[in-house]
C-alpha cells in the first residue's frame, strides 16, 4: 500500500508556455526483465537509427522544433541543451549506454521513441509538493559529466528540498540503483506538446514490457490565476 503523500494533487507548473506530464510507477516484481527489456531496447535504438541515418541530430525535424518552442519562450538551447539531445547523442555514440537499471533503460527508450526531455526521480527522495518554476539565484544541479548548471532563470522542478530536475539535466545512471517507485516527468513547451503525446509514449512503453505498473498520472499546463 502507498502511504506517502500524492505527488498530482500538489504538482504545479507556474511557467507560462509550458506543460508537463508526469506519470509516478511502481516496479513489478512478478516478471523476469532480461529479454523483455532487450527487445524494448533494441526496438527504440532502431527508432533513433531511422530518425537521425547520420547519426547526427541536425537533420531531425523533431529536434528543430523544439529547438525553436524553447528559442520562442526565450531561452538558448545552444547554452543549455535540453537533456534529450545530450541522451540521443550518448546513444548515437555509444549504443550500449542505453542498458543499465530498468529506470535508466526506461528512460532511455522514451527518450529514443518521443525525442522530448524526461527526468526520471526516485519517490522515495521527494518531498511534495511538485512545482514547476524559474531557477533562483544560487540553485544548481549536477550536469554529466560532473560539471554544474546553474539554474538561475531557467525552468526546473523542485520540491520542498529545492531543485530536484529539469528539462535540462540527464539523470546519472548509477544514482536510479534500487529505484522501485520511478517517477517520469516529461517537460514540454505547449505547442508541442499535442505531437509528442508523452502519456501515449509511456502507455505504450509500459504495455510493451510490463516492467511497471502505474500509481498516478498527471498532465499539469500553467494556469494563471483568476483575475
Amino acid at each position: 500500500m502507498i502511504t506517502q503523500p500524492d505527488l498530482t494533487e500538489g504538482f504545479t507548473v507556474r511557467l507560462p508556455g509550458w506543460r508537463l506530464h508526469l506519470s509516478h510507477m511502481l516496479r513489478r516484481k512478478e516478471r523476469e526483465m532480461g529479454k523483455v527489456m532487450d527487445t524494448a531496447t533494441r526496438g527504440a535504438l532502431a527508432h533513433l537509427r531511422r530518425c537521425f541515418p547520420e547519426r547526427r541530430m541536425e537533420p531531425s525535424g523533431e529536434v528543430a522544433k523544439l529547438r525553436r518552442s524553447l528559442t520562442r519562450a526565450g531561452l538558448d538551447p545552444a547554452r543549455t541543451p535540453p537533456s534529450c539531445e545530450l541522451l540521443i547523442a550518448r546513444l548515437l555514440e555509444a549504443p550500449e549506454l542505453a542498458r543499465g537499471n530498468l529506470p535508466w533503460e526506461f528512460l532511455c527508450i522514451l527518450t529514443a521513441k518521443s525525442l522530448a526531455p524526461w527526468s526520471v526521480l526516485d519517490r522515495g527522495e521527494l518531498k511534495p509538493p511538485l512545482v514547476f518554476r524559474a531557477g533562483e539565484r544560487g540553485e544548481r544541479l549536477t550536469q554529466p559529466p560532473d560539471a554544474e548548471l546553474d539554474c538561475e532563470g531557467l525552468p526546473v522542478l523542485a520540491d520542498r528540498g529545492g531543485v530536484v530536475g529539469s528539462p535540462w539535466t540527464l539523470a546519472v545512471p548509477g544514482e536510479l540503483e534500487g529505484c522501485e517507485e520511478p517517477v517520469f516527468v516529461c517537460y514540454l513547451p505547449e505547442d508541442l506538446f499535442r505531437r509528442v503525446d508523452p502519456k501515449s509514449h509511456m502507455g505504450r512503453a509500459v504495455w510493451i514490457t510490463w516492467a511497471y505498473q502505474f500509481i498516478q498520472q498527471r498532465t499539469r499546463a500553467f494556469r494563471p490565476a483568476p483575475a
